[in-house]
Parts: structure tokens; sequence; C-alpha cells
């Protein structure tokens, strides 16, 4: 297959989820035998070398990278205030990249055209109008559920009213974009049930991030005690997890025993989060090797009150055969029995319960860490995620009104 994949940021580094569940897309379609151009805005907030970018994205993709300004402006947000228009979208509009689709659309015939995410969605109409390829929505997360729940969360009125705003204004934005596309591709079963509930009419294929198996390997942690959480910190409900869990969780878990060390590491930790002085906690900021970090550590903590889609760290950790706690919101999404594959805390009581019980027997866990190993080799390595995805690709082309089948 020529498949086009048209991202909202460029999938290099790999410093964060989002970014490595498109590139492993990539990689991943391209290690099947399949041919790729990658079509990615390179936005303000993940500026990234785009030398380094194209020097790896090559090896998988002929690619294209447009510089677009999506930072939050105060005047525009202002004056959006008076519009019905998702300002959330809107800011990843680019004539440059319309106009370079045009271009390479009508020089050029595509089997599959991928689409990642609700913030290029808006490209559907020139994608339409100079293409006859079916045209999937790769959904990574429900994006008006996650300011919804940040909104729920927030206890400053101001604030709260905005970010309602914000997400209803997504969930029009979603709910009128979704039937414009000839499949939709959630990477949850319960993204797809919200997707159903907004209204959507089209096929949809869950689709999980794939993982590589080949860099994130099981090791043996050199201390039993050390918890770790590794994520973006740019991204609002990591950062509202993590505040969350040292004011709420932390000094709970020090009353069991004072051997447990936290080590939070990720994306654009701010300067406010970089300066926090707590007991037995290390601020480390961003790692450039994911799977190095966490060799020595025992656990993580995914503590999220919000979000949508799949924690693709969550994955990575049982890949590399730490245990994992984590809440409800933040499991969401991934096939897991609660106490088999993985631990579900929801309040800072049930986090200190785990910690205490560890703490008298750090070994009693073990078979859950092999437990969450033997599921990502079964369900979530990228070849098996990418095969099944390109059989559904076969079977819409089949079914898409302009093409005959193969």
């Amino acid at each position: 297959m020529k498949i086009l994949q048209v991202s909202h940021r460029v999938p290099y580094p790999l410093n964060e989820g989002g970014t490595i569940g498109i590139y492993n897309y990539t990689r991943g379609f391209a290690e099947a035998g399949h041919q790729v151009t990658l079509a990615c805005l390179n936005g303000i907030k993940h500026a990234i070398n785009s030398d380094e970018a194209y020097h790896e994205l090559s090896k998988y993709a002929k690619v294209s990278i447009f510089d677009v300004d999506t930072n939050v402006k105060p005047i525009p947000a202002f004056l959006n205030l008076f519009t019905r228009q998702s300002y959330n979208a809107i800011r990843f509009y680019n004539k440059d990249f319309e106009q370079f689709l045009v271009t390479l659309l009508t020089s050029e015939k595509f089997d599959i055209i991928q689409v990642e995410g609700t913030f290029v969605a808006m490209y559907y109409e020139v994608l339409r109008h100079h293409s006859q390829a079916p045209i999937i929505l790769r959904q990574h997360n429900v994006e008006y559920q996650i300011w919804e729940r940040l909104a729920s969360n927030e206890t400053n009125p101001l604030k709260k009213w905005y970010l309602k705003l914000l997400s209803k204004r997504l969930y029009n934005f979603e709910k009128a974009t979704i039937n414009k596309f000839d499949a939709i591709v959630p990477v949850t079963p319960d993204d797809a049930k919200l997707f159903e509930q907004l209204g959507c009419t089209k096929p949809i294929f869950v689709s999980p991030a794939g993982i590589d198996t080949y860099y994130w390997k099981p090791s043996t942690p050199e201390n039993p005690f050390h918890i770790f959480h590794l994520g973006s910190l740019e991204w609002l409900p990591n950062r509202e997890a993590v505040l969350w869990f040292l004011k709420e969780v932390w000094p709970c878990i020090l009353k069991s025993d004072k051997r447990f060390q936290l080590f939070i590491a990720g994306k654009n930790m701010p300067d406010s989060m970089k300066q926090i002085k707590i007991e037995n906690v290390v601020m480390v900021g961003e790692v450039k090797d994911g799977a190095e970090f966490v060799k020595d550590k025992a656990i993580t903590v995914v503590p999220l009150l919000s979000g949508s889609g799949i924690r693709l760290k969550i994955l990575e950790a049982m890949a590399a055969s730490k245990l994992v706690i984590s809440t409800t919101i933040g499991a969401q999404g991934i096939d897991y029995e609660n106490g088999k594959q993985l631990l579900i805390a929801d309040t800072p009581e049930e986090f200190a319960a785990y910690f205490k019980t560890m703490a008298s027997h750090p070994e009693y866990y073990n078979q859950v860490k092999t437990n969450g190993y033997e599921l990502i080799q079964s369900h979530y390595s990228n070849a098996a995620v990418i095969s099944k995805l390109i059989e559904f690709f076969v079977i819409t082309q089949k079914k898409h009104p302009f093409l005959n089948a193969f």
C-alpha cells in the first residue's frame, strides 16, 4: 500500500506518548512493506530539531515538515470567545501546509490516508477534494473528554468556566467531524463507545498504540523501593496527576516506609515543578532514554485524574516488566484485570495500602509484573497491532465507492 500519514506533530524525538504512538505506526507500516509519506506540522510548542527528525523518520517514510505557531496567545484566545470555533483546533490551521497537501495529492495517488487525530481533522475537505483514497481518522484521544475532566477537577471558578467552554467547543467539533471520514480508529474500546455516543455511523476499528518490544525489555531493578513517573509534563493531565500524587498520596506512602524514593521525569517540566522540594522525591526533568531511565527502578505510578485514550507509558512499563499502579482513568483502554496485570488505586489510601504490602514483601507482586509483560507480547507489540490495522485498511478500501477492489 501507499499510505499518507497527516500529523499535527513531528513524531520525533521519542520523548512522549503521543509522539511515540505516531512514530511506531510510521515505522510499523514501513517494516510491514508499505510505502509511507509523512506530512506533519511542527508546532512551536513541540518544536524539534528538523535535521534530526528528517534523519530518523526518512528511514521509514518520505517526510515533509511545516512549522506552525500553535502557542496559545491572549488576544486571539480572547477574540475566539466571540465565535463558535474550537480554539484548540483552529491553532493547527496552516495555509502553506494545506497548499502542500493539494500539490501532493494532485501529483501522487495513495491507497489510504491516515489523519492523526482531531487537530488535523480540519484538513479533511482538502484531502477529500483531491483524493479518492479512503480517509481514516485515527483518534489518539477523545479530546473533549480530557478538557471536560480538567474542568471538573478545577477549583478556580474562572478557569473552570473557560475549561468547560473549551470542552464544549471540542465536543461540537468532534461531533461534526467524525462522520466525514470513511472510518474511525480509536485506541481504546472506551473511546470507541464515546464516538458512538457522539453519533458516529462510520466503521470503528480499535487499534491500540504498538510497543517496540526490542527497545522496551525486562530489567531487574537495583532497588525495589525505587518508584518512577515518566510522562510529558507539558500535558495538563500529567501535571495535575503528579501534583495530586505529591500532595495527597506521597505523605501516606512515606508513613509506610521511608525507604521508598520517587523519581519524576518528563518532557518540558515547568520551572515551578523543578523547584519542588519534598522528602525522597527527585524531580528529574526530561530524560534522553526512557528505557535506560526505568531500568534500575521497580514500580511506576500513573495517578491520572483526567485524560482519554491509552497511556503508552503503562504499556512500556509492562514491557520492561515493571509493576504498574494506576488510577482507573490512567489504565482505561488497556485489556487488564485489576490485580492480575496491574494494580488499581483511586484514593491515597488505596495507593498507600499497596506500598505498605511492598515494604514488607517486595516480591509479593512479582506475578503481576510477569502477567503484564506477557500481555504486551500477546496484544500490544507493534508488529501485531500494525498487521491487524492493515487487514482493516484492506477491507475498508474494498468497500470504498471510489476504488476497485485489490
